[in-house]
């Protein structure tokens, strides 16, 4: 979500934010300074982060500065997006900057709280270069969270006193937006003290899980999926969850569920590996719906191999298998594509793949599927696929 849009959320918690404005116009962002009635700052609102780096918040001594800089970011393309709205927000005497955020830890299978008394930068760097600075402590998920356990929490983070009260106050009302809005993250980075010695959320990260959107419905999730790039929109579309991983990866993967999926993922970066993706075909596989959901994969950029995991359970492996081999005869598909597949109909669906000279794990492992797939890759030149 933007930032506007989480701090507002914060914000009905109790979470303490600057005071601030939106603008879609440059005359706009002059009305929202004046109203502020103090410096101020200019933050394009776009779904990626670092846009400091990028350029994309700015600030203003007066509202005719903010006009003019708001002339210069608005309709700016950053990272694929273009700018069409502004935060314009006041400018905070920051006299020390935290992290606070909550997140899913897999290896604990819960959810984490993460604070750290530097905020401002990449808590991933400083978790790689200082991991002592960084403090962690599990939520229970089953348990209410307590008002005590966020002060405890808060006061490893140099808290004490009336400022201890304050803090504790926003981590409890964080940890509630995190369960109450089924977040994958919630972020406050920096989490500021002013010069004034009050706490304020400087900027928000709030990531919902889309599964969950049904209960969300005044979240905007029209806008949400405007801001898909166009892989995951025909994927969604299509009504396939797809992850786009943004980590220079080369395979793709399908699951014939998202645990597998997750299995094989980790599986691949086993034998070296790097996944590009993550496609989940889910039940009722058609044999449109698997060869929509293997051109998917094989679009990716990067793309150099494909593991196809499945189990004809609720879906049938020869129609499964029927969908792969449409693909192979459409295109022109000159990576490996290794199939492990069983369930019901397989027989059919083995003859099918073996007829097109699919590499084929029949009562293997994902382990095994996963090494022969790192196997043909390696022994293939590099370069992207091309479905044509």
């Amino acid at each position: 979500m933007y930032e506007i849009e989480g701090k507002a959320i914060f914000k009905s918690y109790g979470i303490p934010i600057p005071r601030g404005e939106k603008a879609t116009t440059p005359e706009e962002a002059k009305e929202a300074a004046e109203k502020i009635g103090s410096e101020v700052v200019l933050k394009a609102q776009i779904s990626s982060g670092g846009r400091g780096k990028a350029g994309v918040v700015k600030f203003a001594k007066t509202p005719d500065e903010a006009k003019a800089l708001a002339e210069q970011l608005l309709g700016k393309e950053v990272k694929g997006e273009t700018v069409k709205l502004l935060l314009v927000e006041e400018k905070i005497n920051i006299a020390k900057e935290l992290y606070l955020g909550i997140t899913l830890d897999p290896e604990l299978q819960k959810p984490v709280i993460i604070g750290c008394a530097e905020g401002g930068m990449d808590i991933e760097e400083v978790a790689e270069k200082h991991p002592e600075k960084i403090v962690k402590q599990p939520l229970e998920v089953l348990k209410p969270f307590k008002i005590h356990q966020a002060n405890d929490f808060m006061r490893q983070l140099g808290f004490h006193g009336k400022q201890l009260v304050q803090a504790g106050k926003i981590l409890y009302g964080l940890v509630r937006v995190y369960f109450d809005y089924d977040a994958t993250t919630v972020e406050i980075n920096p989490l500021v003290i002013t010069g004034d010695n009050e706490i304020i959320a400087a900027d928000s990260k709030l990531v919902v899980d889309d599964s969950s959107s049904y209960r969300h419905p005044d979240l905007p999730w029209e806008r949400l999926n405007e801001n898909l790039k166009p892989l995951e929109k025909e994927a969604k579309e299509a009504g396939f969850p797809f992850v786009l991983l943004e980590n220079n990866g080369y395979i793709g993967i399908i699951g014939g569920g998202a645990g597998v999926g997750l299995a094989t993922m980790d599986t691949i970066y086993h034998h070296g590996g790097i996944p590009a993706n993550f496609l989940d075909t889910g039940g009722g596989v058609t044999r449109e719906r698997m060869a929509k959901a293997l051109e998917v994969v094989l679009k990716t950029p990067g793309v150099k191999g494909v593991i196809a995991n499945l189990f004809g359970g609720i879906n049938n492996c020869a129609i499964m298998a029927q969908g792969i081999v449409d693909v192979l005869e459409k295109h022109k598909v000159d990576i490996p594509i290794v199939v492990k597949m069983r369930g019901h109909h397989q027989e059919e669906g083995w003859k099918l793949l073996e007829k097109y000279n699919v590499p084929l794990i029949k009562y293997g492992s994902t382990d095994e599927a996963a090494e022969l797939l790192m196997k043909l890759v390696r022994e293939r030149s590099a370069g992207n696929v091309s479905v044509g």
